[in-house]
């Protein structure tokens, strides 16, 4: 007797078997084992984070320093990161800083009893620093390694299981780390060492990677620092497809910046949410943004991933208004349960085309310079969010302007992508750019 297989059910089987073939992959199951360990501390360290500099301060500006102090390292850092990256052993670096991240997040709680010459937010500052320093190496090592360690027809599953695991972490782990930071107040320190042996945890599973993950390149590594980095500069300058993203993503990052900084002062401060609401809200937006991994999860490729990247963009702003229009936790949850969505609809496409687009020996420095380009506008956001709300004397106002922003910015985008006709670019290989994008590479002055 034949047997008949419905539509459904073969969906369901394309779904399967590329999470299982991916995770089939030993070296990417011990990357992602160790990604999803360190995933459940970070997040019930993050929200011990915020209200640990919240209690110590109850300053919209001190948040919005430590926002900056979060990300100022990839400013700071992230060019010759990326150099490195793409010289070194990137196993090794991942390996590294975890290392760097376990000590620095279990020494932020020990504040309270460090020297007093100093005030103990500025120690939390300082040790945040070097946390975020540790963070601008892993995860332009993490993203370029990827593409080594699974097939090319794989990607998308394997960012869609990258980022499927991390929304269901930020969905079953909040409320139950809500109540635990709640209940560890003042000091929180089992939060911020059960985040330290996620991060052991992850090292001791990176060391088990066999795939050589030292860069194949051309080049004998003999070439200047700035050498390098222009190399990297001038290789997104000539893909008109990295190079819509870059400044695409450098627009949308104000308004990225003030979300973050104001996003603890607007739900505690105005909405009145305490640390296990709070652990509500952004589970809902985790259990949104899981679903749309889950979706993309059955695709070897993407249609149209550019207009995907502007529509997330678009679908923030309307977000980011109806938060701020919200008036209690069902309201914002309610509003949160976009911006969940949204974040995976943003960064699967992006991720899986700068992995498919830029070669190895590259993949490093570009992924850095994403990260520099986006950053460094997000950090001036959130310095403006910080001194609009403490002008203002609310957070309202400099989060309407960032939704409105970001609004503009995707309606901006679309017409750019249709108008130069970007996805032409895709679909034909592109053969031409990247043969001009090698010559760059040999022509870049010293």
């Amino acid at each position: 007797m034949t047997e008949i297989v419905t539509v459904e059910e073969t969906d369901q089987s394309e779904e399967l078997k590329g999470f299982r073939a991916v995770l089939a992959h030993r070296d990417f199951s011990l990357l992602w084992s160790g990604q999803l360990v360190s995933n459940i501390g970070t997040a019930i360290a993050s929200l011990a984070l915020m209200f640990y500099a919240y209690d110590l301060t109850g300053s919209a500006m001190a948040m919005a320093i430590l926002a900056i102090a979060q990300t100022l390292p990839v400013v700071a850092f992230a060019g010759p990161i990326g150099v490195y990256i793409d010289r070194w052993n990137r196993k090794k670096i991942m390996v590294a800083s975890d290392v760097v991240r376990a000590i620095a997040i279990l020494l932020i709680p020990l504040t309270i009893h460090f020297p007093s010459f100093m005030p103990t937010i500025y120690w939390v500052y300082l040790l945040t620093f070097l946390y975020a320093t540790a963070n601008a190496w892993f995860f332009p090592a993490r993203s370029a390694s990827i593409p080594n360690l699974v097939e090319g027809d794989e990607l998308v599953a394997a960012n869609s299981l990258s980022q499927m695991t991390f929304q269901v972490v930020q969905l079953v782990v909040p409320p139950v780390g809500g109540i635990l930071v709640a209940l560890l107040a003042p000091d929180y320190f089992l939060a911020f060492a059960i985040n330290s042996a996620a991060f052991v945890f992850s090292a001791f599973a990176l060391r088990g990677i066999a795939t050589n993950l030292i860069p194949e390149r051309d080049s004998d590594n003999k070439e200047s620092l700035m050498f390098q980095m222009k190399q990297g500069a001038r290789y997104v300058i000539g893909n008109s497809i990295l190079s819509f993203l870059f400044v695409f993503a450098m627009l949308l990052a104000g308004s990225s910046g003030i979300l973050n900084a104001l996003l603890m002062p607007y739900l505690g401060g105005e909405i009145g949410l305490d640390s296990a609401q709070l652990g509500l809200v952004l589970s809902a937006g985790a259990a949104s943004g899981a679903v749309a991994a889950v979706y993309f999860s059955r695709k070897k490729e993407i249609d149209r991933p550019l207009y995907l990247v502007s529509g997330a963009g678009l679908l923030a702003g309307v977000a980011v208004i109806a938060l701020v229009l919200a008036f209690d936790l069902v309201t914002v949850m309610l509003s949160w349960v976009m911006i969940g969505a949204v974040d995976v609809i943003l960064n699967i496409p992006l991720t899986v085309l700068m992995q498919e687009l830029v070669e190895d020996e590259l993949r490093g420095r570009v992924f850095a310079l994403l990260n520099v380009a986006f950053t460094a506008v997000q950090v001036v956001g959130m310095a403006i969010g910080g001194v609009w709300a403490e002008v203002a004397a609310a957070t309202d106002p400099p989060m309407i302007g960032a939704a409105l922003a970001l609004v503009f910015v995707s309606l901006i985008g679309f017409l750019v992508v249709a108008k130069l006709k970007l996805h032409a670019g895709l679909s034909k290989g592109s053969n031409e750019e990247i043969d001009i994008m090698k010559e760059l590479l040999i022509e870049v002055p010293a």
